[in-house]
């Protein structure tokens, strides 16, 4: 098992936001948030890197960039948006870091494949743990 379930506290993410085609990053979307990830490291902020993606109905919206305690943490400008407490199956990759997603991601479709995890699709996370560590998080059923 390349995962565990775990509990996850609520958590504030605040960024750029995109909205997305479907429930998930397509291959349509990934230019716009490699785009949206650019924009969002031209400002140098000193802090780990977030990523939220939190369903709507039919689509989700990302939101990149970085977490927050509470409003007085918030850019100017930037959007917040809510990660809920719940259950989440957390997969962590340690590699190249060009692999880091690609490989997580992966790890998440054949868990999902296999019928190890159901997803929500309420909410998804991504923490990046210095240049070569990501975790990601997927909403469970």
């Amino acid at each position: 098992m390349d995962f565990e379930i775990v509990e996850l506290d609520e958590s504030l993410v605040a960024g750029l936001t995109i909205p997305l085609a479907g429930r998930e990053v397509t291959a349509r979307d990934l230019d716009l948030v490699n785009f949206t990830w650019d924009r969002y490291l031209c400002r140098e902020k000193n802090v780990p890197r977030v990523a939220a993606y939190i369903g709507q109905e039919d689509h989700a919206v990302a939101v990149l960039g970085y977490e927050i305690k509470g409003m007085g943490d918030l850019d100017p400008g930037d959007v917040l948006t809510r990660v809920p407490t719940g259950r989440y199956a957390k997969f962590v990759v340690t590699e190249k870091p060009y692999d880091l997603l690609r490989t997580a991601w992966a790890r998440v479709r054949e868990a999902e494949k296999a019928g190890t995890i159901t997803r929500s699709h309420t909410a998804e996370l991504e923490r990046y743990i210095g240049p070569t560590s990501v975790e990601v998080y997927v909403s469970l059923d």
